[in-house]
Protein backbone atom coordinates (compact mmCIF):
# COMPACT_ATOMS: atom_id res chain seq x y z
CA UNK A 1 0.00 0.00 0.00
CA UNK A 2 1.28 3.61 -1.35
CA UNK A 3 2.17 5.86 1.98
CA UNK A 4 -1.01 8.39 2.71
CA UNK A 5 -1.22 11.76 1.05
CA UNK A 6 0.34 14.31 3.20
CA UNK A 7 -1.98 17.07 3.53
CA UNK A 8 -1.16 20.94 4.78
CA UNK A 9 -4.75 22.01 6.24
CA UNK A 10 -4.87 26.27 5.90
CA UNK A 11 -7.79 27.33 7.83
CA UNK A 12 -9.31 26.41 11.42
CA UNK A 13 -12.87 27.66 11.52
CA UNK A 14 -16.30 25.95 11.67
CA UNK A 15 -15.67 23.86 8.51
CA UNK A 16 -12.27 22.99 8.61
CA UNK A 17 -12.98 21.75 12.28
CA UNK A 18 -16.06 20.01 11.71
CA UNK A 19 -15.59 18.79 8.45
CA UNK A 20 -12.54 18.84 6.61
CA UNK A 21 -10.02 18.60 8.99
CA UNK A 22 -11.55 15.24 10.82
CA UNK A 23 -11.97 13.88 7.01
CA UNK A 24 -8.34 14.44 5.78
CA UNK A 25 -6.95 13.26 8.87
CA UNK A 26 -8.96 9.99 9.63
CA UNK A 27 -7.41 8.42 6.54
CA UNK A 28 -6.05 5.67 5.52
CA UNK A 29 -6.07 7.63 2.10
CA UNK A 30 -4.43 11.18 3.58
CA UNK A 31 -3.16 12.25 6.36
CA UNK A 32 -3.04 16.22 7.51
CA UNK A 33 0.50 16.68 7.91
CA UNK A 34 0.00 19.90 9.82
CA UNK A 35 -2.53 23.04 10.53
CA UNK A 36 -2.43 26.74 9.78
CA UNK A 37 -4.59 29.66 10.74
CA UNK A 38 -4.05 33.09 10.73
CA UNK A 39 -5.14 33.09 14.41
CA UNK A 40 -2.64 30.63 16.26
CA UNK A 41 -4.76 29.93 18.74
CA UNK A 42 -7.17 27.82 16.41
CA UNK A 43 -4.27 26.26 14.61
CA UNK A 44 -3.18 24.61 17.49
CA UNK A 45 -6.91 23.26 18.96
CA UNK A 46 -7.66 22.11 15.83
CA UNK A 47 -4.30 20.56 15.19
CA UNK A 48 -4.87 18.96 18.51
CA UNK A 49 -8.07 17.67 18.02
CA UNK A 50 -6.94 15.92 14.44
CA UNK A 51 -3.38 14.81 15.85
CA UNK A 52 -1.50 17.05 13.97
CA UNK A 53 1.11 19.75 14.50
CA UNK A 54 0.28 23.60 14.20
CA UNK A 55 2.57 25.65 12.00
CA UNK A 56 3.15 29.77 12.37
CA UNK A 57 5.05 29.53 8.93
CA UNK A 58 2.81 28.97 5.79
CA UNK A 59 6.11 28.31 3.32
CA UNK A 60 6.80 25.89 6.12
CA UNK A 61 3.62 24.11 6.22
CA UNK A 62 3.97 24.16 1.76
CA UNK A 63 7.06 22.91 2.63
CA UNK A 64 5.66 19.62 3.90
CA UNK A 65 3.11 18.29 2.06
CA UNK A 66 1.82 17.08 -1.20
CA UNK A 67 -1.54 19.03 -0.99
CA UNK A 68 -2.81 22.08 0.49
CA UNK A 69 -6.64 21.87 1.71
CA UNK A 70 -7.71 25.27 2.00
CA UNK A 71 -10.52 26.25 4.47
CA UNK A 72 -11.46 29.63 4.77
CA UNK A 73 -13.65 32.20 3.68
CA UNK A 74 -13.78 33.29 -0.14
CA UNK A 75 -12.54 36.80 0.21
CA UNK A 76 -9.23 35.04 2.20
CA UNK A 77 -9.50 32.06 -0.69
CA UNK A 78 -7.74 33.52 -3.38
CA UNK A 79 -4.74 34.48 -2.12
CA UNK A 80 -3.83 31.37 -0.15
CA UNK A 81 -4.48 29.34 -3.21
CA UNK A 82 -2.51 30.84 -5.87
CA UNK A 83 0.42 30.95 -3.33
CA UNK A 84 -0.19 27.29 -2.85
CA UNK A 85 -0.84 26.69 -6.94
CA UNK A 86 2.66 28.46 -7.17
CA UNK A 87 4.50 25.98 -4.64
CA UNK A 88 3.25 23.03 -6.65
CA UNK A 89 0.55 21.76 -4.50
CA UNK A 90 -2.29 19.65 -5.55
CA UNK A 91 -5.41 22.10 -3.85
CA UNK A 92 -8.26 21.29 -2.15
CA UNK A 93 -10.37 24.59 -2.03
CA UNK A 94 -13.69 25.34 -0.92
CA UNK A 95 -16.79 26.76 -2.53
CA UNK A 96 -17.63 29.42 -3.45
CA UNK A 97 -13.79 30.26 -5.09
CA UNK A 98 -14.25 33.99 -3.76
CA UNK A 99 -16.46 36.67 -3.50
CA UNK A 100 -16.28 37.70 -7.20
CA UNK A 101 -15.69 36.29 -10.87
CA UNK A 102 -12.43 37.98 -11.35
CA UNK A 103 -10.63 36.46 -8.35
CA UNK A 104 -12.19 33.42 -8.98
CA UNK A 105 -10.25 33.15 -12.60
CA UNK A 106 -7.12 33.97 -10.67
CA UNK A 107 -7.33 30.81 -9.11
CA UNK A 108 -7.89 28.96 -12.18
CA UNK A 109 -5.51 30.61 -13.93
CA UNK A 110 -2.94 29.85 -10.95
CA UNK A 111 -3.80 26.23 -11.24
CA UNK A 112 -2.84 26.29 -15.06
CA UNK A 113 0.00 27.82 -14.91
CA UNK A 114 1.81 25.96 -12.44
CA UNK A 115 -0.26 22.41 -14.03
CA UNK A 116 -1.32 21.22 -10.35
CA UNK A 117 -4.50 19.48 -9.74
CA UNK A 118 -7.74 21.04 -7.77
CA UNK A 119 -10.46 19.38 -6.23
CA UNK A 120 -13.51 21.79 -4.68
CA UNK A 121 -15.75 20.79 -1.88
CA UNK A 122 -18.98 20.15 -3.64
CA UNK A 123 -20.02 17.86 -1.03
CA UNK A 124 -22.44 16.06 -2.90
CA UNK A 125 -20.27 15.18 -5.67
CA UNK A 126 -18.78 13.13 -3.10
CA UNK A 127 -21.50 10.80 -2.79
CA UNK A 128 -21.78 7.43 -4.04
CA UNK A 129 -25.93 7.78 -4.04
CA UNK A 130 -25.44 10.40 -6.67
CA UNK A 131 -23.64 8.12 -9.07
CA UNK A 132 -26.65 5.86 -9.23
CA UNK A 133 -28.69 8.84 -9.45
CA UNK A 134 -27.18 10.19 -12.50
CA UNK A 135 -26.77 6.64 -14.30
CA UNK A 136 -30.63 6.92 -13.64
CA UNK A 137 -30.54 10.28 -14.90
CA UNK A 138 -28.87 9.68 -18.02
CA UNK A 139 -30.70 6.42 -18.77
CA UNK A 140 -34.57 8.49 -18.81
CA UNK A 141 -32.67 11.26 -21.22
CA UNK A 142 -35.11 13.68 -18.67
CA UNK A 143 -36.54 17.16 -19.77
CA UNK A 144 -36.70 18.92 -16.78
CA UNK A 145 -36.30 18.99 -13.27
CA UNK A 146 -35.88 20.68 -9.90
CA UNK A 147 -33.41 21.32 -7.27
CA UNK A 148 -33.70 22.92 -4.01
CA UNK A 149 -31.54 23.65 -0.89
CA UNK A 150 -33.29 24.90 2.20
CA UNK A 151 -31.98 25.06 5.52
CA UNK A 152 -32.18 27.26 8.44
CA UNK A 153 -28.25 28.00 8.61
CA UNK A 154 -28.34 31.75 8.92
CA UNK A 155 -30.39 31.76 11.95
CA UNK A 156 -28.11 31.16 13.97
CA UNK A 157 -25.00 28.52 14.65
CA UNK A 158 -21.49 28.47 13.59
CA UNK A 159 -22.60 29.67 9.27
CA UNK A 160 -24.85 32.73 10.52
CA UNK A 161 -22.22 35.63 10.15
CA UNK A 162 -19.99 37.12 7.92
CA UNK A 163 -20.18 37.30 4.45
CA UNK A 164 -22.84 34.68 4.09
CA UNK A 165 -25.57 37.01 6.14
CA UNK A 166 -23.90 39.94 3.88
CA UNK A 167 -24.65 38.11 0.83
CA UNK A 168 -26.74 35.29 1.16
CA UNK A 169 -27.91 32.04 0.12
CA UNK A 170 -27.12 32.55 -3.63
CA UNK A 171 -23.48 32.61 -2.67
CA UNK A 172 -23.52 29.81 -0.26
CA UNK A 173 -25.34 27.00 -1.17
CA UNK A 174 -25.85 28.16 -5.01
CA UNK A 175 -22.73 26.38 -5.91
CA UNK A 176 -24.56 23.28 -4.70
CA UNK A 177 -27.78 23.42 -6.42
CA UNK A 178 -26.64 24.68 -9.72
CA UNK A 179 -23.99 21.71 -9.93
CA UNK A 180 -26.87 19.48 -9.07
CA UNK A 181 -28.41 20.58 -11.68
CA UNK A 182 -26.03 20.72 -14.39
CA UNK A 183 -24.55 17.07 -13.22
CA UNK A 184 -28.25 15.77 -14.21
CA UNK A 185 -29.50 18.21 -16.95
CA UNK A 186 -26.58 19.44 -18.64
CA UNK A 187 -24.80 23.06 -18.93
CA UNK A 188 -26.67 25.55 -18.04
CA UNK A 189 -26.86 28.50 -20.23
CA UNK A 190 -29.24 30.99 -19.00
CA UNK A 191 -31.08 31.58 -15.72
CA UNK A 192 -34.04 33.99 -14.59
CA UNK A 193 -33.93 34.74 -11.00
CA UNK A 194 -36.27 36.86 -8.45
CA UNK A 195 -36.92 36.55 -4.80
CA UNK A 196 -34.04 37.97 -1.93
CA UNK A 197 -31.19 36.45 -0.97
CA UNK A 198 -31.44 36.51 2.34
CA UNK A 199 -35.12 34.91 2.08
CA UNK A 200 -36.20 32.84 -0.81
CA UNK A 201 -34.19 33.07 -3.91
CA UNK A 202 -36.34 30.78 -7.18
CA UNK A 203 -34.06 30.59 -10.24
CA UNK A 204 -35.39 29.40 -13.52
CA UNK A 205 -32.47 27.40 -16.09
CA UNK A 206 -32.36 26.66 -19.03
CA UNK A 207 -29.74 23.73 -20.03
CA UNK A 208 -27.86 23.56 -23.20
CA UNK A 209 -29.59 20.02 -23.84
CA UNK A 210 -32.72 21.63 -24.28
CA UNK A 211 -34.12 20.47 -20.66
CA UNK A 212 -35.27 23.70 -17.88
CA UNK A 213 -35.18 23.04 -14.54
CA UNK A 214 -36.02 25.23 -11.46
CA UNK A 215 -33.63 25.81 -8.35
CA UNK A 216 -34.83 27.22 -4.72
CA UNK A 217 -32.20 28.81 -2.47
CA UNK A 218 -33.14 29.19 1.39
CA UNK A 219 -30.84 29.49 4.20
CA UNK A 220 -33.55 31.37 6.56
CA UNK A 221 -36.47 28.64 6.90
CA UNK A 222 -37.15 27.50 10.61
CA UNK A 223 -37.20 23.95 9.00
CA UNK A 224 -34.84 20.75 8.98
CA UNK A 225 -31.82 21.05 6.03
CA UNK A 226 -32.97 19.62 2.49
CA UNK A 227 -31.12 19.22 -0.44
CA UNK A 228 -33.18 17.03 -3.48
CA UNK A 229 -32.74 16.72 -7.11
CA UNK A 230 -35.47 15.61 -9.13
CA UNK A 231 -35.42 14.81 -13.75
CA UNK A 232 -38.28 13.82 -15.52
CA UNK A 233 -38.58 12.63 -19.13
CA UNK A 234 -41.46 10.39 -20.63
CA UNK A 235 -40.60 7.08 -19.43
CA UNK A 236 -39.61 8.10 -15.69
CA UNK A 237 -38.52 10.26 -13.10
CA UNK A 238 -35.01 9.84 -10.98
CA UNK A 239 -35.00 11.26 -7.23
CA UNK A 240 -31.56 12.93 -5.31
CA UNK A 241 -31.90 12.92 -1.78
CA UNK A 242 -29.06 14.05 0.30
CA UNK A 243 -30.24 13.34 3.59
CA UNK A 244 -29.64 10.07 2.67
CA UNK A 245 -26.33 10.38 2.33
CA UNK A 246 -23.73 7.85 3.88
CA UNK A 247 -21.23 10.10 5.90
CA UNK A 248 -18.81 7.40 6.05
CA UNK A 249 -18.78 6.69 2.08
CA UNK A 250 -18.48 10.39 0.98
CA UNK A 251 -15.28 10.78 3.33
CA UNK A 252 -14.33 8.08 2.02
CA UNK A 253 -14.54 9.62 -1.74
CA UNK A 254 -13.12 12.57 -0.77
CA UNK A 255 -10.14 11.29 0.49
CA UNK A 256 -9.79 9.26 -2.87
CA UNK A 257 -10.54 11.57 -5.40
CA UNK A 258 -7.96 14.16 -3.46
CA UNK A 259 -5.47 11.16 -4.10
CA UNK A 260 -6.21 10.91 -7.54
CA UNK A 261 -6.08 14.36 -8.28
CA UNK A 262 -2.30 14.41 -6.95
CA UNK A 263 -1.77 11.42 -8.57
CA UNK A 264 -2.71 13.50 -12.21
CA UNK A 265 -6.33 12.36 -12.84
CA UNK A 266 -9.64 14.76 -12.98
CA UNK A 267 -12.55 14.45 -11.61
CA UNK A 268 -16.35 16.67 -11.83
CA UNK A 269 -15.26 18.87 -8.86
CA UNK A 270 -12.37 21.12 -10.07
CA UNK A 271 -11.44 24.67 -9.98
CA UNK A 272 -12.82 25.40 -13.42
CA UNK A 273 -16.06 24.08 -12.35
CA UNK A 274 -16.40 25.97 -9.86
CA UNK A 275 -15.42 29.23 -11.94
CA UNK A 276 -18.17 28.25 -14.22
CA UNK A 277 -20.58 27.64 -10.85
CA UNK A 278 -19.10 31.39 -9.90
CA UNK A 279 -20.39 33.26 -13.36
CA UNK A 280 -23.55 31.65 -13.00
CA UNK A 281 -24.08 33.08 -9.28
CA UNK A 282 -22.86 36.83 -10.23
CA UNK A 283 -25.73 36.56 -12.80
CA UNK A 284 -28.12 35.36 -10.50
CA UNK A 285 -26.91 38.20 -8.48
CA UNK A 286 -27.21 41.23 -10.66
CA UNK A 287 -30.86 39.65 -11.52
CA UNK A 288 -31.61 39.94 -7.84
CA UNK A 289 -30.29 43.39 -7.41
CA UNK A 290 -31.85 44.69 -10.42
Amino acid sequence: MSEPLAVGLVGAGPWASMVTGPVLAAGPQTRVRGVWSRTASHANELGTKIGAPAYDDLDALFDSCEAVAIAVTPEAQPDLAIRAARAGKTLFLEKPLALNVDRAQEIVDAVAEASVGSLVMLTYRFDPALDDFLAEAARLDPFGGRGCFISGAFLGGPFASGWRLERGAVLDIGPHVLDLLEAGLGTIVAVQAAGNPLGWVSVNCTHASGATSSASMCCTAATDSKTELEVYSKSGAAIYDARRVDRDARADRIRSDLVAVARGDDRPADATRALHLQKLIAEIETQLKA
